[in-house]
């Protein structure tokens, strides 16, 4: 988890409220000063290790930068957790990339609360995994990871709109990338208006945590993709 991240944690509290038999703990670790660097195991240095002593059934690293420095990176990233842990491992990149494939999801739209430069990137990799990005949404200045996390309801709502155009009719699902970015709470509101999946990214990593554990199961009130186990 990302030192800066104060919605995930949280988040996943609220999504598992219903189910006493799953535990989920974090360890932390500091991100790069550049989004454009690449985060392998020697930036998270002794977290990995330290959660292996939980004796994990899986892990996953809860970033999104696999999105656009390379999803081979993050798959790179998963093996070392593996190896480090002995769990089954997953990045917030890749449950985005296997929750669009679960939703036969090929046309996306993406909601990014980051530099509208680093959609081409996302595009770039999307293309790569057979995804075409159709339109994308991102917000009119630069935010810090914790700005991102106090956007209001109303914020992250005119953020997320524009991608679903005027009714959602030529996407198949809207992509929110970004584990700090409180979009999953909007989703099932936002699913019942335009009828299109969301695909929030803390909500798909913990999707995917799920099925490697082997203790998948629907969680209803969180949006299609949950819903579905």
């Amino acid at each position: 988890m990302p030192s800066s991240n104060s919605n995930a944690e949280s988040l996943t509290a609220d999504i598992l409220a219903g189910s006493p038999d799953v535990g989920v703990h974090y360890s932390r670790f500091r991100l790069p000063a550049d989004l454009d660097d690449r985060i392998d195991a020697t930036v998270l240095g002794d977290a990995p290790s330290l959660l292996s002593d939980a004796e994990l059934d899986a892990i996953a690293f809860h970033g999104t930068s696999g999105s656009w420095t390379g999803l081979e990176g993050d798959r790179a990233l998963a093996e070392s957790l593996t190896q480090a842990t002995g769990a089954p491992a997953t990045t917030a990149s890749l449950a985005l990339v296997a929750a669009l494939e679960a939703l036969d999801a090929g046309r996306v739209a993406v909601v990014f609360p980051g530099p509208a430069g680093i959609v081409a990137l996302i595009e770039r990799e999307y293309a790569a995994s057979g995804l075409e990005v159709v339109r994308s949404s991102v917000p009119a200045t630069s935010m810090s990871n914790p700005e991102i996390s106090r956007m209001s309801s109303t914020e992250i709502g005119a953020l997320m709109q524009p991608a679903f155009g005027s009714d959602g009719s030529d996407v198949d699902a809207v992509v929110c990338i970004g584990t700090n970015l409180r979009s999953a709470y909007l989703a099932a509101g936002f699913e019942s208006e335009f009828g299109v999946p969301v695909v929030d990214s803390a909500t798909a990593t913990l999707w995917h945590l799920l099925r490697l554990a082997g203790t998948a199961r629907p969680i209803p009130g969180w949006g299609a993709l949950l819903a579905r186990a």
